[in-house]
C-alpha cells in the first residue's frame, strides 16, 4: 500500500507505529529512506560474512521484517542459526510474521515483543542489526543499550547499524535535511506531507552526530568501528567485538 498517512491528517501528533504505519511502512522506507535497498543489501552480505560460525541473528527494530529474511536467505537452511526478532510494535509484528513465514524451519525464526531498553541481554548473539531504530531509543539509554548488545556478541561479532545523523556544521546541516526533502518530493511526497511527518518526528526521532553515533559504540567496547555508507544525512556503521 501507498504511504499517504501524512497526507489528508490536519491534526499533527507525535509519530507512532501503529497499525496504519505497519500497512505502508515497507512503502514509506523506500520513498523516504535513500538507498534503503542498497543498505539491505550491504547488510545482508556484512552479516553472512560474520556468521561463518552458527549463532543467532537479531533485528532490533525488526520492523516488517525485510532485513531478517534478507540475511535468512543467503544462510544455508539446515545451519544451527537462529533469527530472532525485537519489535514492540504489534501492526508490524503482525507484518514481519507474514514475510517470516518463508524461512525454512520456522522453529528457528521468532519476534519479541520487548523494547529494547527493557532487554537485559541477547544469548548467543553473532549478529546484531539495527537499522533506523536507534534514533528512536531515548538519548540516555543508549549507552547502555550499546553496552548491552556488546557484552551479549560473541568475540568476532558485530553490530551493524543505520542512523539518521546530523552534520556537524550547522550550515550543512540545514542544507542537508532541505536536500533530503527534495529527495522525498522527487517520490511523490508532498510538502505538506513532510512538514506534517517532520513535526510528528520532532519529539521522537533524536539523532545524533556521527562523532557522537561512533564515540558511543567505541564507550560501549567494540574495538572496530566504521562507516560503511552515507548519503547527506543519513548513514550506517560497522561495530565489532574482539
Amino acid at each position: 500500500m501507498r504511504d499517504e498517512i501524512f497526507r489528508n491528517r490536519e491534526r499533527v501528533q507525535d509519530f507512532i507505529f501503529d497499525e496504519n504505519v505497519a500497512t505502508v511502512f515497507d512503502d514509506m522506507l523506500e520513498r523516504s529512506v535513500p538507498f534503503y535497498g542498497e543498505v539491505q543489501r550491504m547488510v545482508v552480505e556484512l552479516a553472512a560474512q560474520f556468521l561463518r560460525e552458527d549463532g543467532t541473528v537479531y533485528d532490533v527494530g525488526c520492523s516488517t521484517g525485510n532485513t531478517l529474511l534478507g540475511v535468512a536467505s543467503v544462510i544455508e537452511p539446515d545451519r544451527a542459526v537462529r533469527f530472532v526478532g525485537i519489535e514492540p510494535s504489534p501492526g508490524m509484528r503482525e507484518q514481519a510474521a507474514k514475510k517470516l513465514a518463508a524461512i525454512p524451519r520456522a522453529e528457528r525464526v521468532s519476534v519479541r515483543p520487548d523494547a529494547i531498553e527493557d532487554v537485559p541481554s541477547l544469548p548467543d548473539a553473532r549478529v546484531i542489526t539495527m537499522l533506523y531504530t536507534m534514533q528512536f531509543v531515548r538519548p540516555i539509554h543508549r549507552p547502555r543499550v550499546l553496552a548491552m548488545f556488546h557484552d551479549s556478541l560473541h568475540r568476532g561479532g558485530c553490530l551493524l547499524m543505520a542512523e539518521k545523523i546530523l552534520a556537524d556544521d550547522r550550515e550543512l546541516r540545514r542544507m542537508f535535511i532541505d536536500l533530503y526533502h527534495a529527495y522525498k518530493m522527487r517520490h511523490g511526497y508532498t510538502s505538506t506531507e513532510i512538514s506534517r511527518k517532520r513535526e510528528a518526528l520532532e519529539n521522537v526521532l533524536i539523532p545524533f552526530t556521527e562523532p557522537e553515533n561512533i564515540r558511543l559504540m567505541r564507550e560501549a567496547g567494540f574495538a572496530a568501528v566504521e562507516r560503511i555508507f552515507q548519503w547527506y544525512n543519513f548513514a550506517a556503521y560497522i561495530a565489532v567485538k574482539r
